[in-house]
């Protein structure tokens, strides 16, 4: 019996790369030259490599293969400088041994547009996908964004982008994975500095604290490459939730046990249970959580390039006042730290050195303005960012 034959594939197929996501591999050719080898991305997505004249030091000029190579700089953005409802934004990235990438968002601050609700049928369609979405309307509507990077050894990744800015009743969540090389020891461990925050929204709309759901995660693993087996070395999770939206719960979260005293969305309280008052239900929970803040963000650092920048923010937190910490003998000598934003009560932060060398800086400030002057400052005062990066690095500080 004849076989039938193979359908010939048409030659205006789409691109490879599915909507949404976007694949970077930065590579090290001989003798030292850094070179995208592969660079893919469909909309909304897009990534626009920019190759930076700027060298970190006359040593790295050497094509050894101890030598560190120029940074690659990286545009992530999206089309309309923004996340649609039902955006899935992601985006792989490989960084082989030696190689060093700069990524920012150069369209400034990543808004997230307010959830629209479902159509007639219950069905929402996400943009740039043919395929049906479920007709929950929190899995449907939520803007995502998930980040994996694979770090090399000698390899350094420097990730300070705007902060997001969530609008008044919207969903988001993202994931941001980190993977360093777990054989590599001292001077030849993978780097990495990641900046995430997030602002209260738009305040000239009188926006403060008004979205649904964000929720964001990093972590970083440790692979080794010869046995395959991953260790977790950190993970950060933040979740600003309202809890006031029946939608953003799951189906089991909804129902009622047996014996139990919840209540089901379309249930009357049983008596002796009365409603909570209407003052009460309008209740904003993130405003009252990050009370006086406007702008709250996480920064991870780690890996040799960073070391000197995690020792001086530990210097800088350590260096603080604090109630019961002033030493009032004579001998003592005045320790006083210069004037700064944290110090008038501007800018609330901690840090901490984690387990494997990680150092972990949360922060809090009453506006954008004011986080961005204060960690800017703090970078460029220290200085080793803009020495092995160069100042576009800190293009969104």
């Amino acid at each position: 019996m004849r076989q039938p034959a193979m359908p010939i594939r048409s030659p205006f197929e789409s691109s490879i790369a599915k909507p949404g996501q976007g694949n970077v591999v930065l590579s090290l050719l001989p003798p030292n030259n850094p070179t995208l080898t592969t660079l893919t991305y469909k909309y909304p997505l897009k990534l626009v490599p920019r190759a930076s004249s700027f060298v970190p030091g006359s040593e790295d000029l050497d094509a050894s293969e101890t030598s560190s190579s120029r940074p690659v700089h990286l545009y992530l953005l999206t089309y309309g400088g923004g996340l649609l409802p039902g955006d899935h934004i992601e985006v792989s990235m490989q960084l082989e041994p030696r190689t060093r990438m700069v990524v920012t968002t150069p369209q400034g601050s990543t808004k997230i547009f307010k959830t629209e609700p479902n159509n007639a049928n219950g069905i929402k369609l996400i943009k740039g996908h043919r395929e049906q979405m479920p007709s929950n309307q929190h899995l449907a509507d939520m803007s995502k964004q998930s980040l994996d990077v694979r770090i090399g050894r000698q390899a350094a990744l420097c990730y300070l982008p705007d902060p997001s800015v969530p609008f008044k009743n919207s969903r988001y969540a993202q994931v941001q994975t980190f993977t360093v090389d777990a054989s590599a020891r001292g001077g030849e461990r993978s780097s990495l500095c990641v900046l995430d925050w997030v602002t209260q929204g738009r305040t000239s709309r009188g926006e403060n604290w008004d979205f649904r759901f964000w929720r964001g995660r990093n972590e970083v693993w440790a692979c080794d490459k010869k046995t395959g087996r991953k260790r977790l070395l950190l993970r950060d999770s933040v979740i600003l939730d309202d809890e006031t939206d029946n939608d953003a719960t799951s189906e089991e979260s909804l129902t009622v046990e047996h014996g139990s005293t919840g209540l089901d969305s379309h249930s009357a309280p049983p008596v002796g249970i009365q409603p909570p008052p209407a003052e009460h239900t309008s209740l904003n929970v993130i405003k009252e959580r990050t009370r006086p803040h406007g702008v709250v963000g996480t920064l991870i650092m780690a890996g040799p390039v960073f070391d000197s920048l995690g020792s001086f923010l530990m210097h800088q937190f350590n260096s603080q006042p604090r109630i019961g910490g002033q030493n009032w003998s004579s001998t003592a000598q005045s320790s006083e730290p210069d004037p700064s934003l944290s110090s008038k009560g501007e800018v609330t932060w901690t840090a901490a050195r984690v387990r494997a060398g990680f150092v972990l800086v949360k922060f809090g400030a009453k506006d954008f303005e004011t986080a961005k002057d204060w960690l800017g400052g703090l970078l460029r005062k220290e200085g080793s960012i803009v020495r092995e990066f160069g100042e576009e690095a800190l293009f969104c500080l």
